[in-house]
């Protein structure tokens, strides 16, 4: 196997691990609710299935970053 086909397989299943990882996420309004929107309460930390989430998205697109600069130097 070519290290090329490698990394093109882990940068696969890295892009499917971030759309896992990004889409269950709750969307959060910019708008104040002075102007009809929920409001954003960045200012509490997120708890739960919401904080794992987060760090897994994260991860995972640094991993994607860096996969991805490693398939353009091998190549």
């Amino acid at each position: 196997m070519n290290i090329s086909n490698i990394l093109m397989g882990v940068q696969v299943v890295l892009a499917i691990v971030l759309i896992l990882s990004i889409m269950p996420q709750d969307t959060k309004s910019a708008v104040p609710s002075q102007y009809g929107g929920e409001g954003n309460q960045s200012y509490f930390k997120p708890k739960g299935k919401e904080a794992f989430l987060g760090r897994m998205t994260k991860i995972a697109a640094v991993l994607f970053f860096i996969n991805a600069i490693a398939m353009l130097l091998v190549k």
